[in-house]
């Protein structure tokens, strides 16, 4: 027997997971088709119920490098407890990551910023080093769960986005900390630290992805607001008679009746009658849009004066 579920995919942060999700999914015998939403991080798959468990499609997900959990309705889709935390986490990186820029660069600007002599490139090379990589080990942990999905997508053959910036991150620091034991022996080295790269690297991209999921977050709950003006049930046209019905039941071809004062339950297209409609939910206009046969109307806008 053949099942559609819905399922939640964590970890995803470019189109190359999403792609990788469903590369995994659609080798499994049985599979019939898998589709990836990234904005939404659902996955939707149909498969035969005598050679695929939901068990096994979650563990073919996470041998490939991600979360991943049936979609279960009742939770809201707009609850994110870790935004907070992660609108903190970024504040501190930033703080870090301004603090060390000042530091590296602020005597290479046109104007040199002042610096304590303790930590100035020319007079103190090796604390001039070692304040860098103390202000970068916070930043590193910070944005850890940039380096442990990359690194682990990378490991399960599947690299993304996260495995590049964890791999550039890492090269820098590491070089990084490779001249400053040499800064000891030969001052000169101090000039070839690149600190501050790994963690503006690093910052910038926790900057995109926290504006990401405000913004996809916002228009979730754009959407999901639109959405609730719509009536929970329609007047289903069956012959002569009008029967009540849920709308999640009709189906495409049915024929409903949407009376004067009501608004209309889904998407579709006016097979008989006129009427104004009023549309400003969705469009912002506020003059009521005349609608008649073969004209398209939306799901939520509220019919005015005709049937």
């Amino acid at each position: 027997m053949k099942k559609t579920e819905t399922y939640i995919i964590t970890g995803m942060s470019c189109s190359a997971c999403s792609s990788a999700v469903e590369r995994v999914t659609r080798k499994i015998d049985g599979v019939e088709q898998s589709d990836v939403n990234l904005t939404t991080k659902k996955m939707t798959i149909t498969y035969d119920t005598e050679k695929v468990t939901p068990q096994l499609i979650i563990s073919k997900v996470e041998k490939a490098g991600f979360g991943c959990e049936v979609f279960n309705k009742d939770k809201s889709e707009n609850d994110n407890p870790n935004q907070g935390k992660t609108g903190k986490k970024l504040i501190f990186t930033w703080l870090f990551t301004i603090l060390l820029m000042y530091i590296s660069m602020g005597q290479m600007l046109p104007i040199p910023l002042p610096l304590p002599a303790i930590f100035d490139m020319h007079n103190s090379p090796s604390n001039f080093a070692l304040i860098q990589l103390i202000l970068t080990i916070p930043v590193l942990f910070l944005c850890r769960h940039i380096f442990i999905n990359g690194f682990s997508s990378l490991f399960h053959k599947n690299p993304n986005m996260n495995t590049l910036v964890a791999i550039g991150s890492s090269c820098s620091f590491l070089y990084s900390l490779y001249i400053t034991f040499f800064i000891f022996q030969n001052p000169s080295l101090a000039h070839n630290l690149y600190y501050e790269a790994a963690t503006m690297v690093l910052t910038f991209v926790m900057t995109g992805k926290y504006l990401e999921s405000r913004s996809t977050k916002k228009t979730k709950g754009a959407i999901t607001a639109l959405m609730k003006l719509a009536p929970e049930t329609a007047l289903l046209v069956d012959g002569q008679q009008h029967k009540e019905v849920f709308v999640k039941d009709l189906k495409p071809g049915d024929i409903i009746l949407v009376k004067p004062g009501t608004r209309i339950p889904v998407d579709g297209i006016v097979s008989e009658g006129s009427s104004s409609v009023d549309e400003s939910m969705l469009t912002g206009e506020s003059l009521p849009i005349e609608k008649y046969r073969d004209s398209s109307v939306t799901g939520g806008s509220m019919n005015l004066n005709g049937a």
